[in-house]
């Protein structure tokens, strides 16, 4: 089974615990939303998880990409998330 890599803004692959920042395009400007951390990939379903930045509670993304943002990441294993493929 071929899975297609998910890319950030950048045209990056999505790093494990880095933080994102939902992006939308709406009338000619860009509208930043929800703060997520990317968790992996289930094993089972191959859906992308995200966590919110602040809670680490899982959370759905909106928009049309992920802009990534200069903080440090954090392995989500350490905030109670299990260990997930890449």
């Amino acid at each position: 089974m071929v899975t297609k890599l998910m890319l950030d803004t950048e045209g990056k692959a999505l790093k494990i615990g880095a933080m994102y920042c939902c992006v939308s395009q709406r009338n000619g400007y860009a509208d930043y939303g929800r703060l997520v951390r990317y968790c992996g990939k289930d094993a089972e379903s191959c859906r992308e998880l995200f966590a919110d930045a602040d809670t680490w509670e899982e959370c759905s993304i909106h928009g049309e990409g992920l802009a990534p943002q200069l903080w440090p990441a954090v392995d989500p294993t350490t905030q109670g998330w299990p260990e997930l493929a890449a």
